[in-house]
């Protein structure tokens, strides 16, 4: 298996969220779950993704918006 460092980790995290890892990136990303010092990172941009697409969703059926 991939070992990353944390710092590592940490910057393809965003990208673990996107889907844009391969599986074995995406299993070397995931070290950010079992560090003493990168989960409260990741439940970070975890919550802010899950924003981002509750937003994205919302804004889908109207698409056009107020004017």
């Amino acid at each position: 298996m991939m070992a990353l460092s944390c710092a590592e980790a940490r910057d393809l995290a965003s990208d673990l969220l996107d889907g844009e890892l391969s599986p074995e990136l995406e299993r070397a990303v995931e070290h950010v779950t079992g560090c003493p010092t990168c989960p409260a990172l990741y439940r970070a941009l975890l919550a802010v993704h899950r924003e981002l697409e509750r937003l994205r969703h919302e804004e889908e059926p109207g698409e056009g918006g107020a004017t």
